[in-house]
């Protein structure tokens, strides 16, 4: 063989070399328990696409995902790379008999953090083959939070986080299996994400902000004056651009005299006179009334499907109407205490 031949041979081989993957993976704690967290360590020596199999009709695409198994015994784990049936590790892993873990309904929860007002629900996870008698205590220290459960003594416990000032809280289990207790202690951050807010005023002119989290809202807080009255337009619900018309409360007393305030929404007016609360068809037509208290002020919200009023005592909601006739089956919700609002607004900003 000349030495032109020798060439393209040891240059084929050092392609063929470049295209090759050692395909491994490593995980900790090398002798993992059912409801213990394990950490997978892809080895791999190259690879942009990974396809984990963990052998028991769980998958990741992560590159170094985590994993817990919630009974013991010996599973298959598969590790292929860019999709390839050469590049592909396969090992088995024993699970031992259990420690109690705790599983959570939020996705990454350890890493990526809980945000306020979203629903939580935990479960405890426990190996008892033998049935024995297991109690459960859960507790929360380091957060203001509402429970969902109707206690805190059984295998699953859902709650949310009610305090935007919260930053980390901790979660404790303590399970009693055959007389015998553990405890497990889980710490979580708490994302403060975005909301929009109800803005509001008083007859004092003292300015107030409420975000809302679905059918959750904040503690109302205070706005300075030169908050307030950048936030809040001064005309409120007396007016309104509306497909790009401008209807005033003029227009629409020609069809209810007595109307002193409307907004119109989803091709319905709402719109309040001295005897409370009302919505008809935008051409006036099927009224119905939803509030007989005396209304000071509306706000409506397209985006999140909501009518806001106040009235003496406190600020009210319900969801837009969308029927023909106006019939409606949901009652008002009252969303704070504030009284004499005269002023509303939604926040167009979440923030």
């Amino acid at each position: 063989m000349n030495m032109n031949k020798w060439y393209i041979l040891l240059l084929l081989c050092a392609l063929a070399a470049c295209k090759t993957n050692n395909v491994d993976f490593g995980y900790s704690p090398v002798e993992p328990k059912a409801g213990e967290k394990i950490q997978f360590t892809n080895l791999s020596t190259s690879g942009e696409d990974w396809e984990w199999d963990f052998g028991d009709a769980t998958n990741s695409t992560l590159k170094n995902p985590a994993k817990i198994y919630k009974q013991p015994g010996t599973y298959t784990i598969t590790l292929k790379v860019d999709n390839k049936s050469s590049w592909t590790k396969t090992k088995s892993i024993t699970i031992y008999d259990t420690i109690p873990g705790i599983e959570c309904s939020v996705e990454n929860a350890d890493s990526l953090g809980i945000d306020i007002f979203s629903d939580v629900s935990l479960s405890a996870l426990v190996y008892n083959p033998y049935k024995y008698k297991v109690e459960y205590f859960w507790t929360i220290t380091g957060a203001e939070y509402t429970m969902l459960s109707e206690n805190n003594e059984s295998e699953k416990f859902s709650f949310y986080v009610s305090h935007s000032e919260t930053k980390q809280f901790t979660i404790g289990l303590k399970v009693t299996l055959n007389g015998q207790s553990r405890d497990i202690v889980r710490e979580y951050k708490v994302n403060n994400v975005p909301a929009p807010a109800l803005l509001m005023m008083d007859e004092d002119s003292v300015y107030w902000s409420q975000r809302i989290f679905g059918s959750r809202a904040e503690e109302v807080t205070l706005l300075t004056y030169e908050e307030g009255i950048q936030l809040l337009d001064e005309a409120q619900d007396t007016f309104q651009i509306y497909n790009n018309y401008t209807v005033r409360l003029a227009d629409l007393q020609a069809m209810v005299e007595d109307m002193i305030g409307f907004r119109i929404a989803s091709r319905k007016i709402y719109y309040r006179t001295p005897d409370g609360l009302f919505v008809s068809n935008i051409d006036g037509t099927y009224p119905e009334q939803i509030d007989a208290q005396e209304v000071n002020a509306l706000a409506t919200d397209v985006v999140n499907n909501r009518i806001y009023w106040a009235s003496d005592s406190a600020v009210f909601y319900m969801p837009l109407i969308g029927s023909e006739n106006n019939k409606f089956t949901t009652e008002p919700v009252q969303i704070n205490a504030i009284p004499s609002v005269v002023k509303l607004a939604v926040d167009p900003i979440e923030r």
